[in-house]
C-alpha cells in the first residue's frame, strides 16, 4: 500500500463506516464484544469490508479500538494485543483497499490529570498497544472517540515513544467548542495534539452543518495539519413530514452538502459515524471522488 503521508493536503479521502449499526444488526455489543468479533467471528467483518470495497472506500479503519490492556481484559482477551493487531490487519488487507489505518479508543481507565502515576499508567497502556500495532504494516494509527485532552496527550506520548508513522486523532466535541469531558476548549486540545505529534487532527460531531463548519474553523485556526471530520449520524429515517431537529443526518443523501461544504472548508479526511451504514459512506465517496483539498483557508 502507498504511503498515506504522500497524500496529505492533496486529495480528499474517506474512511470506512463506523461499526455501531453493523454490530447492532448482528446482535453484538460493540462496547464489549469488538475484540471477540475480530478474533472469533471474522466472517462478519468480511461482510462489512465487502460492502466498503464495492463502494470504493479508499481508507479502511481496522477495528482495533479496544486494543489497550484494560479493554482487552474487559473483553477477556488479556495479552492478545499482538493477535488482535494481526487479525484485524489481515482481514482488512484481504480486500486490498488503498490504505489501512488502525483505530485506538480511550483506555477507559480513570484518569487523574494531577497524578503522575495516573498519567503514566494511561501512557503505558497506549504505548503497549501501539507496540503491537506497529508489528503490522498499517498506514497509520487513528486515535478516535477522545473526549479528554489529558487522555489524548497520554495516547500521543505513548505512541510517539515507539512509533514514527502517521497519527490521526479526533475529538468528541460540543456545539460550543469544548471537548465532551470539559477538560479543554477545542482549540487548546488541537494545539496540544499538534504539539505531541498528531499528523491529522479533527473532530467527531453530529451537530448541524453550520455548527460543524464553525468547529472546523476552530481546528483550522489552531493547526496547519490535515483536517478530519467524523460526522455522527442518527438513526436512518424515511418518509419524514418535516426535518428532525435532533437528527440532521437522517438519511445518506444528507451528506452530499456536508461533504462539499467540508471540502470547501479545507477538510481532507471524512468519515460517516454514529449510526451510519455503508450507504452513507457511498454518498461521501461519490461526492468527494476526484476532489482536492482546499488549503488556502
Amino acid at each position: 500500500m502507498a504511503d498515506i503521508q504522500l497524500r496529505f493536503n492533496k486529495d480528499v479521502l474517506t474512511l470506512s463506516t463506523t461499526l455501531r449499526s453493523f454490530f447492532a444488526e448482528h446482535d453484538f455489543d460493540i462496547a464489549s464484544e469488538l475484540d471477540y468479533v475480530v478474533l472469533c467471528e471474522p466472517e462478519l467483518l468480511e461482510e462489512e469490508y465487502r460492502l466498503e470495497s464495492v463502494i470504493h472506500t479508499p481508507v479502511f479503519v481496522a477495528p482495533t479500538n479496544a486494543i489497550t490492556a484494560t479493554r482487552l481484559a474487559h473483553e477477556r482477551f488479556e495479552g492478545r494485543a499482538v493477535d488482535l493487531a494481526g487479525a484485524a490487519y489481515a482481514q482488512a488487507a484481504a480486500f486490498k483497499p488503498q490504505h489501512i489505518i488502525a483505530a485506538v479508543s480511550p483506555t477507559e481507565l480513570p484518569l487523574d490529570e494531577s497524578s503522575q502515576v495516573s498519567l503514566k499508567q494511561n501512557k503505558t497502556q497506549y504505548q503497549t498497544a501501539v507496540e503491537a500495532l506497529a508489528l503490522q504494516p498499517y498506514d497509520g494509527l487513528y486515535f478516535t472517540n477522545f473526549s479528554n485532552g489529558y487522555d489524548a496527550q497520554c495516547a500521543l506520548m505513548g505512541a510517539r515513544a515507539v512509533y514514527d508513522g502517521p497519527l490521526f486523532i479526533s475529538f468528541d466535541v460540543t456545539a460550543q467548542g469544548f471537548l465532551l469531558s470539559g477538560s479543554h476548549a477545542l482549540s487548546d486540545a488541537v494545539a496540544l495534539a499538534d504539539e505531541y505529534g498528531a499528523d491529522v487532527i479533527g473532530i467527531s460531531s453530529g451537530e448541524r452543518l453550520e455548527v460543524l463548519l464553525e468547529l472546523v474553523a476552530l481546528v483550522r485556526n489552531a493547526t496547519d495539519k490535515p483536517l478530519l471530520v467524523e460526522v455522527q449520524t442518527g438513526l436512518h429515517e424515511r418518509n419524514l413530514l418535516s426535518l428532525p431537529e435532533d437528527n440532521p443526518y437522517y438519511a445518506p443523501e444528507t451528506l452530499v452538502d456536508v461533504a462539499l461544504s467540508l471540502q470547501q472548508a479545507g477538510v481532507q479526511f471524512m468519515r460517516a459515524g454514529g449510526y451510519a451504514v455503508p450507504a452513507y459512506t457511498a454518498v461521501l465517496n461519490a461526492t468527494v471522488d476526484g476532489l482536492d483539498v482546499i488549503s488556502d483557508q
